[in-house]
């Protein structure tokens, strides 16, 4: 039976091995002639200079950001902002979530809240955090814990609603004390919902840790953004874009391996 069981497994895994490997390949290429294509029309002079300069400027000036600790701060300062207030809007989100999911009531009473929460820009309050808080890593913080928790809540709603009525009679019926019920009911089966919220809400960490940096000149890779634009190097501007936008593909994947190392039950169970 173990054997029996196995063998799809990893016949699936060696089918999809050259799946990957080409997807790969392509991907790399792709890029490859987006790099070239953005040299040309640099070098040509379509858009000036200091709206789009050459490729290989921007990537000289990459290289020699590299080396300094400096640069390597400011982004431990850029992640570790974004995971800590990933983390708190976590703890916060996902319970309340669950509850309104739940219990009618809960649902009813904090709908309207969620739906202003999750629609306003959480950027639109840095002025006031800043001027609360200062140019700290707590007004980056706050800033990333409002624009995560509310998508967190919606998607642990979703998937407390998610549970089988034939389950939740089931359960009534012998009398499951909540307590066992939210965590060998409620939680499994919403976790896969709260998996997929945790991995669009860490790319919008990352992102709101690099605008809440731009916008309230707080230390990190937004500051150096926005710090060599207005110096005039738009080479090295355009150099930590590209560490900003590297770092959330980062974290996305990051999240995606995360998410199917806790969901491996559920693949194993649609295979």
């Amino acid at each position: 039976m173990v054997v029996g069981s196995l063998a799809p497994t990893t016949a699936v895994r060696t089918i999809r091995a050259p799946r990957n490997n080409r997807r790969r390949i392509l991907s790399l290429v792709v890029i490859a002639a987006a790099i070239i294509a953005w040299e040309v029309v640099a070098r040509t002079g379509l858009l000036s200079a200091a709206l789009l300069p050459p490729a290989s400027e921007v990537l000289v000036a990459l290289w020699r950001l590299l080396p300094q600790s400096g640069f390597w701060g400011s982004v431990g300062l850029t992640v570790g902002g974004a995971m800590i207030g990933l983390a708190i809007s976590a703890v916060i989100a996902i319970p309340i979530g669950l509850m309104a999911g739940l219990i009618p009531f809960v649902e009813r009473s904090t709908r309207m809240l969620v739906d202003l929460g999750r629609s306003f820009p959480s950027i639109a309050l840095l002025p006031v955090i800043v001027l609360v808080h200062g140019t700290s890593i707590t007004s980056k913080v706050i800033a990333v814990v409002l624009a995560c928790s509310f998508p967190l809540i919606v998607q642990s709603l979703y998937g407390a609603r998610g549970i089988d009525p034939a389950i939740v009679e089931t359960s009534r019926a012998y009398r499951v004390r909540a307590p066992l019920y939210f965590l060998r009911v409620a939680l499994p089966t919403a976790t896969p919902s709260i998996m997929t919220g945790l991995r669009l809400a860490a790319t919008m960490a990352v992102l709101v840790s690099v605008g809440s940096e731009v916008v309230g000149s707080i230390p990190g890779i937004g500051f150096g953004l926005a710090t060599a634009q207005v110096d005039g190097a738009t080479s090295t501007a355009f150099a930590y874009f590209i560490v900003a936008g590297t770092l959330g593909y980062v974290v996305t994947r990051s999240a995606e391996t995360l998410e199917g190392h806790f969901l491996r039950w559920r693949q194993n169970t649609d295979d």
